[in-house]
Parts: structure tokens; C-alpha cells; sequence
């Protein structure tokens, strides 16, 4: 149990571990929305995290990810209120996590193997092209973090942005650390309000 734990909360701060380097960042928005009024937010309710995938989240995690979340807009100039029908905006997140599979096919490194048939003297003993060049074929299975970040407009009651992060996670990410979530954090509402 504290195996899954531990790789649940690695691969949820490792989703939110810069994006930008080897994750990929997405975003979305409502044309019709004017951002330009946004000046307070708050929650969506009293819980803004969901969670999905087979790696359970924990509450320091889900805690590090609504701090960093709420730093990163105060940072912006928005200001929280803590009653979301007071606020120009609401915000909540979604994280999890899932094990994938990637198969690939990927040529020999040895140029000569795939054309050992023709090892004989005269000319096919160097042909001018290589056939059936032999492949090799590489199964890797690996973690995915993914979070999500999604704001509505309180007025309308309708979302007006989503933003996700998604990273292929390492054992060496494993930690769980708060740059991490930060880091994440920082990259995918880079992209918010939208331009």
C-alpha cells in the first residue's frame, strides 16, 4: 500500500513537474468570454479536487496543488474570496494518474544484418541497398500524471477555460516535492487568461 502511495504521489507532482521539458501543456477557452473584468476567484465548492486513474491521491498532495493553484493567481493580481458567488471566477482541478503501454518497432544498429543473406563473394557482398532490414521491438510500460485545471465564469455558470498538463513520469520523480507542483502548476496556467 505505501508503494502505491508513494508512485500515486510521485506520479501527480511528477505530472505538475515542469510540463514544458518533457510533459506537454494544452489549453482551451470560450471566444466569447471577456477575461478582462476577472479581478477575485475562489473555489468551486469546498473541495475543488477530483480525482481519477487507479493511483489514490493524498490530502498533502491534493493540499500542495490547491496552495500552489491559489499562490499562482494571487501572484497574477486576482484576489481570493472565499464565497465562490462573490467571485468573478471559480476554479477547480482534477489529477490522476495511469499505466501505459508504448510498443515500437526500431531498426537493428548493425547495418549488415539485415543484409546477411547476401554475404557472398562478388557483388551482393555489398548490395547498393540493405532488404528486409531487420527491426527489433521494444515494449516500455510507464506512468502518465496528468492534471487538469479548469475556471468558470460565476455569472454564467459556465467554463470559460480548461488547462492540462501531462507528463510521462520517471522513477526518479518519485519524490513528490512542492517545486515540482509548483513547477506544474506555473506552466499550465501560463496559458490563462488567454491572449
Amino acid at each position: 500500500m505505501k508503494t502505491i502511495l508513494t508512485i500515486a504521489i510521485a506520479a501527480l507532482s511528477l505530472c505538475l513537474t515542469s510540463c514544458a521539458t518533457t510533459g506537454r501543456i494544452t489549453t482551451d477557452s470560450d471566444p466569447s468570454q471577456d477575461f478582462s473584468g476577472y479581478r477575485t476567484f475562489g473555489w468551486v465548492n469546498s473541495n475543488p479536487y477530483s480525482h481519477f486513474g487507479a493511483y489514490p491521491v493524498s490530502a498533502l498532495l491534493q493540499q500542495q496543488i490547491t496552495d500552489s493553484i491559489k499562490r499562482e493567481l494571487e501572484g497574477r493580481g486576482y484576489r481570493f474570496v472565499s464565497d465562490p458567488a462573490s467571485a468573478d471566477f471559480a476554479v477547480s482541478y482534477a489529477v490522476g494518474a495511469r499505466d501505459k503501454t508504448r510498443v515500437s518497432e526500431v531498426p537493428v544498429a548493425d547495418p549488415f544484418y539485415g543484409a546477411r543473406a547476401n554475404w557472398r563473394w562478388g557483388r551482393g557482398y555489398f548490395p547498393a541497398y540493405y532488404p528486409a532490414m531487420a527491426t527489433e521491438t521494444i515494449v516500455s510500460n510507464y506512468t502518465e500524471g496528468t492534471l487538469s485545471i479548469d475556471i468558470y465564469d460565476v455569472k454564467r455558470r459556465a467554463p470559460v477555460w480548461h488547462g492540462v498538463g501531462t507528463k510521462r513520469l520517471s522513477s526518479d520523480e518519485l519524490d513528490g516535492s512542492t517545486e515540482s507542483v509548483t513547477n506544474g502548476v506555473r506552466n499550465i496556467l501560463a496559458g490563462f487568461p488567454p491572449q
